[in-house]
């Protein structure tokens, strides 16, 4: 029998309920990095030497323009992403009983060293990873890289879900209704 108020049924509910999911972009070349930031440079610079040309841009400027756009491309090529799906509420909280702190380290609520790595293999959803994978995974990017995936992680499973608003995208849709 549903409640009379809202006229909902537990079992109906309990149905309906799905885990949030992230998708995380982890860039596989950020060496390139360097090489944009120097044709950006360059680009930059050219534009500062050439400000008044006749035809707006020139080949200076075109041909930095392109150097960085090509080597942003690259990058994005090498850009992979992780779907993430979040843990339900025990399977977390068991996953953080299986990490216990390390008091000699001052550490509270978890083993930082070794629940990360877990809380990733467990959340991986495409590509799918074990623990030993997502230690690899770890164990090759940045640490920036690391925190960033990590923070996503932890916001994932830990941080509320509300319905999304977009200013832009309501003024957008806004804007088409007056026309």
């Amino acid at each position: 029998m549903g409640d009379t108020a809202t006229g909902l049924d537990i079992t109906q509910v309990l149905g309906q309920i799905r885990l949030p999911e992230r998708t995380f972009r982890l860039c596989l070349r950020p060496d390139l990095r360097a090489e944009w930031e120097r044709a950006e440079r360059v680009h930059r610079e050219a534009g500062l030497k050439n400000p008044d040309s006749l035809s707006g841009v020139s080949p200076e400027v075109r041909k930095a323009a392109r150097e960085a756009e090509r080597l942003r491309a690259e990058m994005e090529q090498h850009t992979i992403s992780i779907r993430l799906r979040a843990l339900p509420h025990r399977q977390f909280s068991d996953l953080i009983a299986k990490h216990p702190p390390r008091k000699e380290k001052g550490e509270q609520g978890f083993n930082t060293d070794t629940f990360g790595v877990a809380l990733l293999a467990a959340c991986a959803v495409d590509p799918a990873m074990t623990e030993e994978q997502a230690g690899q995974l770890v164990d090759s990017i940045t640490q920036g890289q690391w925190d960033d995936l990590a923070s996503t992680l932890w916001d994932l499973n830990k941080g509320s879900v509300d319905v999304p608003f977009s200013p832009s995208v309501s003024a957008t849709l806004h804007s088409t209704r007056q026309r």
